[in-house]
This record gives structure tokens, sequence and C-alpha cells, in this order.
């Protein structure tokens, strides 16, 4: 009885250790799917009055969303898509002070990448992909050249 005792709290420390240096990939929630206040699904109203009149509108048909799509272009480097008036995906493609809920832009290290949203649940290439653990058809995607991020992608991921 004495030697289960002291066997039974080492088991447990055992447990608990190798439970922590499990690693996991980093599903995002969807409350993080958010670049420059702009959340996905937030309609395109929205967006129009938080930062103004698009530069260029252009609509589409997508074979992936079976319909038109509608790109709002905000300079060269912020890019929206709507389907059905709500956006589906945003991209950044220059360091423009547009941000991801958890700070990061073009021009972060991929280290602040890795501390704002864990290990990529996939690699492909140079970009390091986040998906969604509501729904793994949306998520983040940051293009990494020279340990630095130099896209972001958020929504859906095609």
């Amino acid at each position: 009885m004495i030697l289960m005792k002291k066997w039974i709290p080492s088991l447990a420390v055992g447990a608990a250790l190798t439970m922590s240096t499990t690693i996991c990939a980093a599903a995002v929630p969807s409350s993080a799917l958010v670049a420059g206040g702009i959340e996905y699904g937030a309609s395109a109203d929205y967006v129009q009055q938080v930062y103004g009149t698009p530069t260029e509108v252009e609509t589409k048909h997508h074979s992936l969303w079976n319909g038109e799509v509608t790109e709002y272009e905000y300079g060269d480097s912020f890019e929206l898509k709507f389907v059905d008036g709500y956006v589906r995906h945003i991209e950044i493609s220059r360091h423009n002070g547009i941000k991801t809920a958890a700070g990061i832009e073009v021009g972060s290290t991929l280290d602040a990448v890795k501390a704002a949203y864990g290990e990529p649940d996939k690699i492909r290439g140079d970009k390091y992909i986040y998906y969604c653990d509501e729904d793994r058809s949306i998520g983040l995607v940051f293009e990494i050249e020279n340990n630095k991020v130099d896209e972001i992608e958020m929504g859906y991921l095609d």
C-alpha cells in the first residue's frame, strides 16, 4: 500500500509532462478571422463605413462560389472579396498598417506569427496555413519570404 501511494503521484506527474510536451497544430477560432478591423462575414456596407469607397470594384463569376464575387480594392495592397454581400476573403499584399486581430502584419517575423497563432496546421511551400477550428475551409494564410510575412490571406482557403 505504501509503495502504491508513492507510485500514483509519480504516474500523475509523468502523464502531465507527457501531455504538456505534445505538439498540436493550432487551429484558430473564427473570432481570429479579422484583418484591419474587418471580420470574416462582415457586410459590404460595413466595409465602406470603415474604409470608404473602394478605389476599384469588380464583379466576376467565380465557379468555386458558384456565382458572382465582388472584389473591393483599396489601393494596390488591400483586397476584399464578397459573396452575396459578405466578406469571404481578404488579402493584404504590402506593409500598409493593416493587421490581423493578433497584430500580425506584412513585415512581421515568422516567430511573431508562431507566437500569435502557434505552429501552423499545414505548410505548403512558403505558405503557413492556420485552419479555423469550426470550419476547415476558412482560416489564415501567411506567405513567408526571408523569415518575414510577405502576404496575408484571411477567409475562404481555395
